[in-house]
């Protein structure tokens, strides 16, 4: 029979994963597969959240992470298909806040983190990573959570500042945050740059690298990016 310190040890190591997914979800067979191998720490579990805007369905997953207990979170998204051992190379990364690599679903592809800089309007922008090896672990600015994984350390700190840690800045018109104004990002850039002001680093695992699962239209010419 297990003792009190080796349960303790346990329930300290068990993962999150989160998916978030729209409210008639569906996923391809590799992405099935992928999931069902999934290799995890013991006592980990599951959840889907379904049919809330992108920032509510985030909250929603760490909030329970943080409450039950979990050592991380991991976000993995049903359009994203990482390797089935992605969460324990994440976790032997030793980092509070780092994601696999993957690619946007359009030319030119760059990859979804990002570094921060200034467009000529003086306002936040994303930059392509800076030149790197693969397998490198690298600091980002900007981390999409696809396949991400985030340390009950990096959680806890970031709720106790900010108590919708992701929100959705992108609108027609500037959105007010616990910071001012909300510059103009996703929630999951949104996440990342909350969480380095306060000292949790991003960082980008660029050995561990998942497919972004797209539809494509079938024309006469061949296959085509939806418009």
């Amino acid at each position: 029979m297990p003792s009190a310190w080796e349960n303790l040890n346990t329930r300290k190591g068990r993962v999150l994963v989160v998916s978030i997914t729209p409210s008639d979800p569906k996923v391809s067979m590799r992405w099935a597969i992928m999931n069902r191998n999934m290799a995890l720490p013991p006592a980990s579990d599951f959840m889907t959240v379904a049919g809330l805007p992108y920032g509510p369905a985030r909250n929603r997953g760490l909030k329970f992470a943080v409450d039950g207990k979990y050592g991380y979170l991991a976000f993995l998204d049903t359009d994203t298909v990482p390797p089935a051992d992605w969460v324990m190379r994440l976790i032997a990364t030793k980092r509070d806040l780092v994601g696999c690599v993957y690619h946007q679903r359009f030319p030119p592809f760059h990859a979804t983190a990002f570094m921060e800089g200034t467009n000529e309007h003086g306002e936040v922008d994303k930059l392509p990573l800076p030149p790197h090896q693969r397998g490198d672990v690298i600091p980002v600015d900007f981390l999409a959570t696809g396949a991400t994984l985030y340390s009950r350390a990096c959680m806890e700190a970031v709720l106790t500042k900010h108590p919708r840690p992701f929100e959705w800045g992108i609108d027609i018109a500037e959105i007010p945050g616990d910071e001012g104004m909300l510059p103009h990002l996703s929630e999951d850039y949104m996440f990342s740059v909350r969480a380095r002001n306060m000292g949790f680093q991003p960082w980008l695992a660029t050995g561990v690298e998942a497919r972004h699962e797209t539809t494509v239209v079938a024309t006469g010419k061949g296959l085509e990016m939806p418009e």
